[in-house]
């Protein structure tokens, strides 16, 4: 699936993002791309799976609704997760020193990307 030239642009359009990675609704990587070390960021995309569905189950739980966005800090990165569809999602790595409104508004772009060619 051509999904790692969505990922590449939107890691080319964010400043001081390191990686993006798109995970299924198991967690399971399903395309990557990252500037330095790839697998850094699947161990850390493994990490963010887990706190994601438990996350979602604790927001179930407590009656919060659905999440589309998540912000979470670790080791020095912030990481951006944002659903797709279907429990599928994407996660951006993003430096210490990355534009975070610019994250988040191109996240949407390649979201809706994602999500269109998911359809095909």
């Amino acid at each position: 699936m051509p999904f790692r030239a969505i990922l590449s642009d939107l890691v080319s359009s964010v400043e001081g993002a390191e990686g993006a990675i798109f995970l299924d609704a198991e967690g399971e990587a399903v395309q990557w791309y990252a500037k330095g070390d790839s697998e850094r960021l699947r161990l850390r995309a493994a990490y963010i799976a887990a706190t994601v569905r438990s996350f979602r189950t604790l927001a179930t739980g407590l009656n919060l609704g659905h999440t589309l966005y998540l912000m979470i800090d670790y080791e020095g990165a912030r990481l951006l997760v944002r659903e797709v569809e279907s429990g599928y999602f994407i996660m951006l790595e993003l430096g210490a020193s990355a534009n975070i409104g610019q994250a988040l508004y191109r996240i949407q772009p390649a979201v809706a990307r994602l999500s269109s060619r998911m359809a095909e």
